[in-house]
């Protein structure tokens, strides 16, 4: 016979896909007749970004455009120019299966890049760039509470999980008009910009997240076409925007993932020659997963004091969130500039900042985040001519926590916040960033747990009815469990006629089995 088990749905968010996808790029590319001959190549950039991602069904589709950017000096060696080409791309993954109130993430990676001149006015580039896809989607774990009937025996445990409550995601627009002031040269044409985007903080409302945050670009710019000036500025934009999440309240915890999808900046110096203004047209992602504690009493085993009992048991896989990070370290390094010196630094950055070579080790309960910065320097050698290299920053950072992390999982972004430098040789610099890490560490809780039980009614067990109790001889530790099933009586009778509270002897003796 079949006995009846009492189930539940518990709800999980589980990543469903992740997946990558190599984007070539291939070119010649021949220079406009505004810009001047190539002397010397300092660094060909390739920037991705999202014009568009889109699940439908079982399939994650994204759009978008790569920029690719020739920073070179022209033929008097004075001044650092730039061309610029951009072309579309798009990929398809196949996501096996069609998922519940999805979220994506869709992170750009540049692999390689190489670029050679072939004449003052052309150059040919070849290299890649991946697409790394994450979905994480709403299933719903079934597993048994209970199981029906007078003669069956459960052994049960507890496990702390994380409860999903709701999924969200949604697009915004940032857009904003910059002054550059009066302080520095009028800007002419932009070099180089970048931008990155924080959350400052996240309130939880019912179905709502209010967040608010900062984006802040920087912008290299050219001030004098013929002499080839070179300004820096920074921007902080705050901003604030309404996230409708389902499920969330103010008792969820809510993991938001930012991402900026795309971004255009412009000068209003190009229809007005005094104009200090810039111009900002961001489009960002925001994803939100939230969840909150609960608890499940898992069925680890089962007997019956009457029949031979054959449960089935299965193993079970739950999601644990330990915590949300938000946390802030720095990393320092020393480095070289090559033999020719340095006189001053142009500009400093980091390429490739969210898709930093990182790893995750654990070391006892501890766990810890290590990788480098890929620091991009732009700047005058000795002699006063444009130089540009590259060079590595390590970094290693250790979230704290109160729980034990020696099996955790960390899901993750890094952004650098600031990045400072100081001349401390005629050819080193000392560089300094600060990082921001934001995303969350979970743990996976695995168990074998019971899912159905079934005897046949011809299989008795064997029990000794002639005596009303029966004398045991335990040795210390033994499992109560373990004795009972084979008396084929219960725990809770054991523990009632010895006058007993553990689950295991406390000390090796005699002890009194009811029947």
């Amino acid at each position: 016979m079949d006995y009846q088990c009492k189930k539940e749905v518990f709800p999980v968010c589980e990543t469903v896909f992740e997946g990558t996808s190599e984007q070539p790029v291939d070119l010649e590319l021949s220079l406009p007749d505004y810009c001047p001959d190539i002397e010397r190549i300092l660094k060909c950039r390739l920037c991705p970004s999202v014009s568009s991602k889109n699940i439908s069904g079982d399939r994650l589709d994204v759009d978008g455009m790569v920029l690719i950017s020739l920073y070179y000096l022209d033929s008097k060696k004075q001044a650092v120019r730039v061309c610029e080409h951009t072309s579309p791309f798009s990929c398809s993954f196949d996501l096996k299966c069609t998922p519940v109130d999805p979220v994506s993430r869709v992170k750009l990676k540049t692999d390689y890049l190489n670029c050679r001149a072939l004449s003052p006015r052309r150059i040919d580039i070849h290299g890649a760039f991946s697409v790394c896809a994450g979905v994480y989607a709403r299933t719903e774990q079934e597993y048994c509470t209970d199981i029906e009937g007078d003669d069956i025996q459960q052994k049960k445990h507890t496990e702390g999980l994380s409860r999903l409550c709701g999924t969200g995601q949604q697009q915004f627009s940032i857009t904003e008009v910059l002054d550059i002031g009066q302080g520095k040269g009028l800007p002419e044409s932009i070099i180089r910009n970048e931008l990155s985007i924080k959350a400052d903080s996240c309130k939880a409302l019912t179905d709502k997240i209010m967040l608010s945050g900062e984006a802040a670009l920087r912008i290299l710019y050219v001030t004098d076409i013929e002499s080839g000036a070179l300004e820096t500025m920074s921007f902080n934009i705050p901003f604030t925007q309404v996230l409708d999440v389902r499920g969330v309240t103010e008792t969820t915890h809510n993991e938001v993932m930012l991402e900026v999808l795309n971004y255009d900046t412009s000068l209003r110096s190009e229809y007005d020659e005094s104009s200090t203004l810039v111009t900002l047209d961001a489009r960002i992602s925001a994803a939100v997963i939230a969840c909150e504690d609960a608890q499940a009493d898992i069925i680890d085993d089962a007997y019956s004091t009457l029949y031979e009992l054959e449960p089935e048991i299965k193993p079970y896989r739950f999601d644990r969130l330990v915590t949300l990070l938000d946390e802030t370290f720095s990393a320092k390094g020393e480095v070289s500039t090559g033999d020719n010196g340095i006189t001053k630094m142009i500009d400093l950055w980091c390429d490739n900042v969210n898709n930093i070579n990182n790893a995750v080790t654990h070391e006892g309960d501890a766990l810890t985040l290590k990788g480098k910065l890929n620091c991009c320097i732009l700047a005058l050698d000795s002699e006063g001519v444009p130089f540009y290299v590259e060079r590595p920053v390590e970094f290693s950072f250790s979230p704290t926590t109160e729980s034990s992390l020696s099996d955790a999982d960390l899901r993750g972004d890094i952004g650098v916040t600031s990045l400072s430098f100081r001349i401390t040789g005629d050819n080193t610099l000392e560089i300094k960033a600060e990082l921001k890490l934001t995303g969350s560490i979970h743990k996976s809780v695995s168990c074998p747990a019971l899912t159905g039980a079934r005897a046949a009614d011809d299989r008795m067990r064997k029990r000794d009815k002639a005596a009303a109790l029966t004398l045991y001889y335990a040795d210390k530790g033994e499992s109560l469990w373990d004795i009972a099933r084979l008396y084929c009586t219960s725990v809770e009778a054991i523990r009632l006629e010895n006058e007993m509270t553990e689950d295991v002897t406390e000390s090796g003796g005699m002890i009194l089995i009811p029947n």
